[in-house]
């Protein structure tokens, strides 16, 4: 692999670290300004919360041949179990303000920088105005990923307490069951799914718009706007972009574009379900609901004469359920919204770039590392060859599966963790063994998916099977029958995704888009966490 992946450490010093390819967050390799804005979301958002909580540890990011690695720098000689306590504890104290620390602190941060990057004066500002406001931008990307990984923190650590209460009382409860207990609650992902649906409808009722879209999805926009029913057609969608419109993005580069920036994607996403009876996500999740209601009660049954245990358990689910969806509405809000926003500010500055030569069009700003670009603000110089280049080295490591570890191994800490566990060892080539995230057993053609510009090829019945999720795939969870992936764990984006939508799913097998085939019959047994190869 060494030959097919060459390593030069711009810093010798990084060759005695351990670095893993952050395959859940970067399963494709990134243009330099999307690797910057990654570094800012891990370095600076873990850092702020390591220092938080006092830890002596620096957690790195860097683009290794454009793929996205993560390291930490840590004495070899520290006590790791001494800080897996330590960090439990900060987690404990944090879950306990989080749910008024999001909703005080958080949000309105959020909503003031997005309102910012908005209005910021790009189109008329001076050289040295424009450069301010670059340097602006990235402050508060750093200062916002701070917020987000104390988010985390504490809302994360409502599930996992609820999971080691629920699995040190009743005996037979599994994670997957603890966390079954808080599906089913109106969320952020149940109304993208709920808002799609009403749209689909909408379509549903004029035989003209259903024709154009199921012919001619992706340009059906244009089509749609020249006779009366495809513009009130046009009016729904519009509506819907504007409450999920920052979604689309299948993983973090900031080069990927959201269904405002490309509506045909949602559009496609539509003609699928034209083409099929769709039940309404409304009456699913009331569904799991009553679901997790049963299996509470059922607890409580089990825990009737043990009250001091019964009033730990009602304690654990009320925070859970109250603290808990912030694991996917931090993701919606913050992680899809910012990063929505921030490709807009990003093109805003190249087409600066543009006007003054340096590029060739907009897009072309993230073949930039973000020192160049601030650096070009100032001092503009033609950058059109080396852009062409690095878009055609990308293309060139596009093509290559890189190494999971590099650097030095023997400075890694075991891997552990409900978000994203270790993937067990694959000895049995028709067998794949992973974590069972959401329960049921189903079988169907695999469709093997890596990001957003391959939705398309996702039919109704397949079983996804793909690297990771975030709310960006939820409408694929409508029309799926199974889910399998690389990576995460119980507590896993995907894993949390496939509870709330029922959809059978193994997270973390490590392997699976390498070994399953795309179009292969697959069976997926959620409860078992494991997936055969037919």
């Amino acid at each position: 692999m060494s030959g097919a992946f060459p390593v030069t450490w711009d810093d010798p010093r990084d060759a005695e670290l351990a670095w893993e390819w952050d395959e859940m967050h970067c399963p494709r390799p990134f243009p330099p300004l999307a690797g910057d804005y990654m570094a800012a979301i891990i370095e600076h958002g873990l850092n702020y919360r390591y220092e938080k909580f006092g830890m002596p540890i620096r957690y790195r990011c860097r683009l290794i041949n454009f793929y996205a690695y993560v390291g930490e720098e840590l004495d070899p000689a520290a006590d790791r179990a001494a800080l897996a306590e330590q960090s439990r504890e900060g987690r404990l104290v944090q879950t306990k303000i989080v749910r008024q620390y999001w909703e005080q602190r958080v949000f309105p941060t959020l909503m003031d920088a997005y309102k910012w990057m908005l209005r910021a004066p790009i189109e008329t500002a001076s050289s040295d105005e424009l450069a301010g406001l670059w340097d602006e931008f990235w402050k508060r990307l750093y200062h916002l990923y701070g917020l987000h990984f104390m988010t985390n923190a504490g809302s994360y650590q409502s599930l996992d307490s609820l999971i080691d209460l629920c699995t040190s009382l009743v005996d037979g409860i599994s994670d997957a069951d603890a966390l079954r207990l808080i599906q089913g609650l109106p969320t952020d992902l149940h109304r993208v799914q709920r808002d799609l649906f009403v749209l689909t409808q909408h379509a549903r009722g004029d035989a003209k718009v259903v024709e154009t879209i199921t012919r001619r999805a992706q340009a059906a926009v244009k089509e749609l706007s020249s006779f009366a029913g495809g513009t009130v057609f046009l009016r729904a969608l519009e509506e819907f972009l504007s409450r999920h419109g920052h979604l689309g993005q299948s993983y973090d580069d900031l080069s990927l574009p959201s269904w405002a920036d490309d509506p045909g994607s949602i559009i496609e996403e539509i003609r699928k379900r034209l083409q099929q009876p769709e039940q309404d996500p409304e009456a699913l999740r009331q569904r799991l609901a009553d679901e997790a209601a049963r299996l509470a009660d059922e607890i409580r049954e089990r825990l009737s004469g043990r009250p001091a245990d019964l009033i730990r358990f009602e304690e654990a689910l009320a925070h859970a359920r109250a603290v808990g969806p912030l694991t996917e509405s931090h993701n919606y809000w913050l992680d899809r919204m910012l990063h929505a926003n921030a490709r807009t500010f990003a093109v805003r500055i190249g087409r600066r770039l543009v006007d003054a030569g340096i590029i060739e069009v907009p897009g072309d700003v993230f073949y930039l590392y973000a020192r160049e670009v601030r650096e070009l603000l100032g001092r503009p110089a033609d950058m059109r060859p080396i852009v062409a280049a690095r878009k055609s080295d990308l293309v060139h490591w596009s093509a290559i599966r890189p190494p999971k570890f590099l650097g030095t191994p023997s400075n890694l800490g075991t891997p552990s963790g409900r978000f994203d566990a270790p993937p067990p060892e694959q000895t049995d080539p028709t067998l794949l063994k992973g974590t069972g995230a959401c329960p049921g057993k189903t079988a169907g053609p695999a469709r093997v998916i890596v990001a957003s510009d391959e939705f398309e090829r996702v039919k109704p019945g397949d079983i996804l099977v793909c690297p990771a999720s975030n709310p960006s795939w939820v409408p694929l969870f409508g029309i799926i029958r199974g889910l399998v992936t690389n990576t995460g764990g119980v507590l896993s984006h995907a894993a949390v995704v496939a509870r709330e939508f029922g959809v059978p799913a193994v997270v973390g097998t490590g392997v699976a888009t390498e070994r399953i085939r795309d179009g292969q019959w697959i069976e997926v047994d959620g409860t078992a966490g494991e997936v055969r190869i037919l």
